[in-house]
């Protein structure tokens, strides 16, 4: 079994999934300065809108999930940072300021 990753966007107050990279959609993650950018393709006009829409109450996370060992969670916190939309390419964009690395099998035995 090949090393596989996903992302996912969800709202942090209900747990609602607003994005993930299951259903089709890509992703980019750019160092910018302080910031990490990011930015997933192929989302569409409805779940761009609900992202900014709740942007301040965002959580991301990045799963990888190796073919020969524990899962590896990645938290990124997006705080006061942009989150913009591009309904024209269906681009989404979230710039991130920090990121936790957490790896579950090291919590529970």
């Amino acid at each position: 079994m090949a090393e596989q990753e996903r992302v996912l966007v969800k709202h942090s107050v209900t747990g609602r999934m607003l994005v993930s990279s299951m259903e089709g959609v890509g992703y980019t993650f750019d160092e910018q300065g302080g910031l990490t950018l990011i930015t997933l393709t192929g989302v569409t006009a409805d779940q761009g809108a609900a992202v900014v829409e709740l942007k301040t109450e965002l959580n991301v996370f990045r799963f990888e999930e190796p073919a020969d060992g524990p899962v590896i969670k990645h938290w990124y916190y997006v705080g006061d940072n942009p989150v913009t939309y591009d309904s024209d390419s269906g681009r989404l964009t979230i710039a991130v300021q920090s990121e936790i690395e957490y790896r579950p099998d090291q919590y529970w035995a």
